[in-house]
């Protein structure tokens, strides 16, 4: 049988002393069961198997010289626990639409849309690392949309993918839809996206192609819900 549990991560951040950054505009989220309907499977002779639900409310991702803004709740599925006694992970999905790039001043009334018109789809890859609360590691593919670009152009791959390891800024205990969850700040800036590939423009590459790590910054305020199984 399974059970909801949220109270570990909730007391874990009264514990610290976490506390909120200033409020920011949230997409609209209502929690429920199905938050839960992408956990992957419990393997077999695993203990401990939880299956967490990151919910992104805003944020928003950079990639070389452009931006991405989160403007619709992005759900994450992954899960972890121990397999004969290792620890492992797993995903089970990413959730989300096209999501426009911008320009100007994120967040303010300088805020445009990107010239190229173009959007990014994140999707799973299924890889996942094991982590202490919930899995440290997770890769990630986008599809470059837009015109001209043909319908298979990729940043990251199955193979391949894009690496994020969000770290917590601040955490605190919330309620959402009568449900008690945790809220949290996380971020990456230090991640490496290598040459986009299927694309019929050139122009990707020179835009958000292969850069620094250093060059790349993630940022989401995620609702963070888990499941024990």
């Amino acid at each position: 049988m399974r059970r909801v549990v949220t109270t570990g991560l909730a007391t874990l951040a009264l514990t610290l002393g976490f506390a909120a950054a200033p409020a920011s505009a949230e997409n609209l989220y209502t929690p429920s069961e199905e938050d839960f309907a992408d956990c992957p499977a419990r393997p077999a002779n695993a203990t401990e198997w939880k299956c967490f639900v990151m919910t992104a409310l805003d944020g928003q991702f950079r990639l070389k010289n452009m931006k991405v803004r989160i403007n619709h709740a992005v759900r994450l599925t992954v899960a972890q626990g121990k397999v004969n006694g290792q620890n492992v992970a797993q995903t089970g999905s990413v959730r989300s639409e096209p999501m426009p790039f911008v320009a100007g001043v994120l967040g303010t009334p300088l805020e445009i849309p990107d010239p190229t018109g173009w959007k990014v789809k994140i999707e799973a890859t299924g890889h996942a690392s094991p982590g202490i609360l919930y899995p440290s590691k997770v890769g990630l593919k986008a599809r470059i949309i837009g015109d001209g670009l043909g319908d298979n152009c990729w940043i990251g791959s199955n193979a391949a993918p894009v690496i994020l390891a969000p770290r917590i800024q601040w955490a605190i205990p919330s309620v959402q839809g009568g449900l008690l969850m945790v809220k949290a700040k996380v971020y990456d800036d230090i991640f490496a996206i290598d040459w986009a590939t299927g694309c019929q423009s050139p122009l990707v590459n020179t835009l958000i192609g292969a850069a620094n790590a250093t060059s790349n910054h993630f940022d989401a305020t995620w609702a963070i819900r888990h499941k024990t199984f």
